[in-house]
């Protein structure tokens, strides 16, 4: 399912701001200090073959691995908070840890660059990443694995490859791809071994499609897994005592297949490991060589209009609207473009999320729309949801 949801983000839009997960319990966290005054408590258990193992005992086992795989999935808190733990108690052993992360892609490595030397802060640096258009999970999640980096001089390596050629990928192979397009990518892209096709056509046969089409499925899976592999090696191989630690989705990192499989077939001297969190009830033997047990968390909601959006250069417009939404309630319409929240200019993704993180469920925002075939904008009372 990581695999599916991760195809769909790159095919689909996505609804407007997040709501805390279902069931999980929510934690007031409105600091970067909140969070590491949690972790100082936060002791969760491993497994390993099937045993319990302490996480301290974890934590020397991860420490004898150059490259510590640590996957997650995207909208779960409680597998964010799990990550910087790893991060936080592998730092303590030895400074010397870069991080690689999916969710910036590589051409932003400079705006991140310049994010961690202090040249820009964080609205710019989600505005220039255009996190918002490319990831769009709730950024509060991450913020505190980046405050982290920032504030003990930690690299931050943007691993993942850029949306806007995996999406002529996914349309037409890598022959769709001019020659300045195909040399950001790694010069081979390796097929999926038998085992990791499998789990893929599984993936894919939810949504009927042609054969070239789960042909483009399986390579851009796979131009995902190499480009970040290869980045991953392009970082370590000039810094020889450095050590990373990457965060992925566990699609990614499962089954002996995916990143570390890419990392160790190019660089067999790179000892690399592999942990995921878990419920409980919801561990696979022999994915990872890790689980790290979890139970859902959440932080508190913030305001969403209940809509899926399409953006535009210079333009955010309502694609579709949920039933009974916030947004249908107040009298927006499909195609309104929206121009503002109360008074802050909307004209890119970044700046609607940026907007909407101010508020809570409940509270009001004045929204500024132009619609089709109307000269005035019109502004309209809504009461997030």
């Amino acid at each position: 399912m990581i695999i599916k949801r991760k195809w769909l983000a790159a095919c689909c839009v996505a609804l407007v701001w997040w709501a805390a997960s279902v069931n999980a319990a929510v934690l007031e966290h409105r600091h970067v200090q909140d969070v590491l005054a949690w972790l100082g408590n936060y002791q969760p258990q491993a497994l390993h073959d099937g045993k319990r193992l302490a996480f301290p005992a974890l934590i020397e086992a991860l420490d004898t691995h150059r490259v510590v795989f640590v996957g997650e999935t995207h909208d779960r808190y409680d597998h964010h908070l799990n990550q910087l733990a790893i991060l936080q108690a592998l730092h303590r052993r030895n400074p010397q840890v870069a991080i690689g992360v999916e969710w910036f892609q590589q051409p932003f490595q400079p705006v991140v660059d310049a994010w961690l030397a202090g040249k820009i802060d964080e609205a710019e640096l989600l505005r220039r990443t255009e996190y918002f258009d490319r990831w769009r999970y709730d950024y509060r999640m991450l913020r505190p694995i980046m405050e982290y980096a920032k504030a003990n001089g930690l690299p931050v390596m943007a691993l993942n490859a850029p949306t806007e050629l995996t999406r002529k990928v996914a349309q037409g192979g890598l022959e769709a791809l001019s020659s300045s397009q195909r040399a950001q990518l790694p010069a081979s892209i390796s097929p999926p071994d038998p085992a990791y096709r499998s789990r893929l056509e599984k993936v894919f046969a939810q949504h009927a499609g042609a054969q070239h089409q789960l042909d483009n499925f399986m390579l851009v899976q796979r131009v995902w897994d190499e480009t970040m592999a290869q980045n991953v090696i392009r970082f370590l191989q000039p810094n020889p005592q450095w050590r990373m630690v990457v965060f992925s989705g566990s699609g990614h990192i499962s089954h002996g297949a995916g990143i570390p499989q890419d990392v160790t077939q190019q660089r067999p001297d790179i000892s690399v490991t592999t942990v995921a969190s878990s419920d409980e009830s919801d561990v696979q033997a022999e994915t990872v060589d890790y689980y790290l047990l979890t139970k859902p968390l959440a932080l508190p909601a913030t305001g969403r209009l209940g809509v899926k959006l399409n953006t535009a250069p210079n333009a955010v417009t309502i694609g579709a609207m949920l039933e009974n939404s916030a947004a249908q309630r107040a009298g927006l319409q499909t195609n309104d473009r929206i121009t503002a929240i109360d008074a802050l200019s909307v004209t890119s993704m970044s700046d609607l999320m940026l907007a909407l993180a101010r508020y809570k469920p409940g509270q009001q925002a004045q929204v500024t729309v132009q619609r089709q075939g109307v000269a005035d904008l019109a502004a309209y009372n809504v009461v997030l949801q």
